[in-house]
């Protein structure tokens, strides 16, 4: 599966992995950091988690041309945040003011998925999405046409963590 990362803050840290893995499934949108120069790309992206063969892949998709998809083709590296939950409480004292907050963050490589690999994450994509599991063999023939003008892609989580600020 992932590695931990190790917070700076442990103490808002998640140490259980099973709990980390399951944040996963709270939220819908990640914002990916891609390499390009001079500064980093980043673009929100719909995902859904998929554990295949004791790995995580956050799933998505996007057009098979354009910056996104020409950055993943030159270097398949990124980092990636997705926000659970975050609500401001400002205080008499800016200074005591926080963001109650639960986040997951990580790093991971980008692959590029086609054929039955890239069915299986279109529809786990919609089911993700509220689309109702028991039609995903309809799902399935019904989206792989539209496969051949989207590409599917696979983050593989090597690194994540999860942080919460809670309120007390």
């Amino acid at each position: 599966m992932f590695e931990l990362v190790a917070m700076r803050r442990a103490q808002r840290a998640c140490t259980d992995p099973e709990q980390v893995l399951a944040a996963f499934s709270e939220a819908t949108e990640m914002t990916l950091a891609l390499k390009d120069e001079p500064y980093p790309y980043a673009v929100t992206v719909n995902y859904a988690p998929l554990v295949q063969a004791g790995e995580l892949y956050l799933v998505f998709h996007g057009a098979k041309a354009g910056r996104k998809f020409e950055l993943m083709q030159r270097d398949p590296h990124c980092a990636f945040t997705i926000t659970l939950r975050s609500q401001i409480a400002l205080l008499e004292l800016p200074q005591k003011s926080t963001n109650f907050f639960r986040s997951l963050s990580g790093e991971g490589m980008i692959e590029f998925w086609d054929g039955a690999a890239a069915q299986e994450a279109i529809v786990q994509l919609m089911v993700h999405h509220g689309s109702d599991p028991a039609t995903s063999a309809e799902l399935k023939e019904r989206l792989t046409p539209h496969l051949k003008a989207t590409q599917m892609f696979a983050l593989k989580v090597e690194r994540a963590g999860l942080k919460a600020n809670e309120p007390h």
